[in-house]
């Protein structure tokens, strides 16, 4: 039986990058560092890493919804009875 893994309120949920795109996006920063061997664990933790952020940055774009009009306990039960 299998437990439901814990997360706190304030954690984002991360999405899981691909193997292949981890090692599209380590391609592109090996290319932009000139090509250079030697660096590849270091590229593919970059590549990683970014790529499990972009989801976080997309939401900090984000705008905040607009708040609902606040309503008094009254008009709710008023709405619920009628």
């Amino acid at each position: 039986m299998s437990t439901p893994s814990k997360t706190s309120e304030t954690s984002v949920p991360t999405r899981q990058p691909k193997p292949a795109e981890i090692a599209a996006r380590a391609y592109q920063i090996f290319q932009e560092r000139g090509c250079q061997p030697g660096h590849e664990m270091d590229d593919w933790l970059q590549a990683e890493y970014e790529l499990i952020q972009l989801p976080i940055r997309k939401l900090a774009e984000l705008k905040p919804p607009k708040a609902a009009k606040k309503r008094s306990i009254i008009e709710i039960v008023r709405a619920a009875l009628y």
